[in-house]
């Protein structure tokens, strides 16, 4: 068995003014947890999301852009942090 290891983030969605939380693994490169997560939003929203394939990810205290050709457990992305998604 594989063992995927995931960690809970909250999502801010900026163009909902909503926030969701989203379990996202740790091991796929940032770039396509974006997708990951957009998807997940769209679900959530029920259809009020429509996923962006330029959308980036912030750090929600400080504003920072998260490098998007990182893996999540070497992006600096933590265990319960709110992250912003433009």
């Amino acid at each position: 068995m594989i063992n995927i290891k995931k960690i809970l983030v909250s999502i801010y969605v900026l163009s909902l003014d909503k926030t969701y939380d989203v379990k996202i693994p740790i091991n796929l490169p940032v770039r396509d947890t974006i997708s990951l997560i957009q998807t997940a939003i769209a679900e959530m929203s029920k259809g009020a999301y429509n996923s962006n394939y330029q959308a980036k990810l912030y750090e929600g205290i400080n504003g920072n852009l998260i490098n998007s050709n990182n893996i999540v457990k070497y992006s600096g992305i933590k265990n319960g942090e709110t992250l912003l998604l433009v």
